[in-house]
């Protein structure tokens, strides 16, 4: 493991305990999520048959069961939405805190050839990617293994035919995901330089207003960050398109699976290969299905825009200070000393 992959796992050591917790209401989430259209088979399947002595209290004990269900995974959604974020805004703090620190520690040369704008997105923008990385990457990382695993076995054990002709969808949306998610991130990676741009910009207007205003030259000044606030606008147009095509595509992939499931899910009823409850629980699990995939490609999202916020921030953390912090004095554990008057 490198350096730097240790350096930033070491942030979460003193948040353990709330990423253990976190993760377990996560894997919770995932096990009602692929419970509840099992709940829901059963009651289509097993109980609005004639051959059910009382349907209605058993139905009525199935809605209990789900309100409970249904309860608990809004408690752990609730806990994993704020206690997630707030760990990744602690560690954000812990990260700006450092660097800071490091800031005051460098050389005078160093301020003269860097902008003050730039260095600030660096303490800003940059430590919130990783911040968001921080939360995010585990969950939707996690979330997303465990869900689709799930959705695989269940639906492979209710009709495997259907479930192959689901899952042949996958890598088709993974390769669709992959190229466009690449795409976004060259965008958002350009648009976050276009936004240090525009901020140095702003901190060198700003500095020398005095002077700005004395020889009258607001329009020169005006210009100069038209032209920067229109490059940040055309990386922000061509980050938009990415994305537009990108979740574009993933809902297209989900209406065409719903279509094939439905169309050949009529096909095996129509040959007594499977039944209505079935069908209606593999249009459940297609919808679930996407979920994970869109998790999984977010984390690839996340892990590209905060781990190169990350490698910004450990290219400033690791210069050399010109300011050392001494070691710390020996203090001796007895002095004696004569005095002459």
């Amino acid at each position: 493991m490198s350096y730097r992959a240790r350096k930033f796992l070491s942030f979460y050591r003193p948040y353990l305990g709330t990423l253990a917790l976190d993760l377990l209401c996560a894997f919770i989430v995932s096990a009602i999520t692929l419970i509840l259209p099992l709940c829901v088979r059963h009651i289509t399947q097993n109980l609005l048959g004639a051959g059910v002595a009382d349907p209605i209290g058993e139905i009525g004990v199935m809605a209990m069961i789900m309100l409970a269900l249904v309860l608990a995974h809004t408690l752990c959604t609730l806990f994993v939405d704020y206690q997630g974020h707030m760990m990744g805004a602690k560690m954000e703090r812990d990260m700006r805190r450092e660097l800071f620190a490091h800031y005051q520690k460098l050389s005078f040369s160093f301020y003269d050839d860097q902008k003050t704008g730039q260095l600030m997105s660096r303490i800003t923008s940059d430590l919130f990617a990783i911040s968001e990385l921080a939360h995010h990457g585990p969950e939707d990382l996690f979330l997303g293994i465990v869900k689709f695993i799930g959705v695989f076995l269940i639906t492979l054990s209710i009709n495997p035919a259907l479930s192959l002709i689901v899952i042949a969808f996958l890598p088709f949306m993974f390769l669709f995901s992959l190229h466009f998610n690449r795409k976004m991130n060259r965008a958002m990676r350009l648009s976050k330089e276009r936004v240090a741009q525009v901020n140095a910009q702003v901190e060198d207007s700003l500095a020398g207003i005095r002077v700005v205003q004395s020889f009258a030259n607001e329009d020169w000044e005006q210009a100069k960050f038209d032209e920067a606030n229109a490059r940040f606008v055309e990386s922000r147009r061509l980050e938009y398109k990415s994305e537009g095509l990108f979740y574009g595509g993933m809902e297209a992939f989900t209406q065409l699976m719903t279509v094939v499931v439905v169309v050949f899910g009529a096909v095996a009823i129509t040959g007594a290969a499977l039944d209505l409850s079935d069908l209606i629980t593999f249009l459940l699990y297609v919808g679930i299905l996407i979920e994970p995939i869109r998790r999984l490609v977010n984390f690839a999202r996340w892990y590209q825009e905060g781990i190169t916020g990350f490698h910004r921030f450990m290219d400033m953390i690791e210069l050399p200070p010109a300011i050392q912090d001494p070691a710390p004095a020996h203090e001796p554990e007895l002095v004696r000393s004569i005095i002459l008057i």
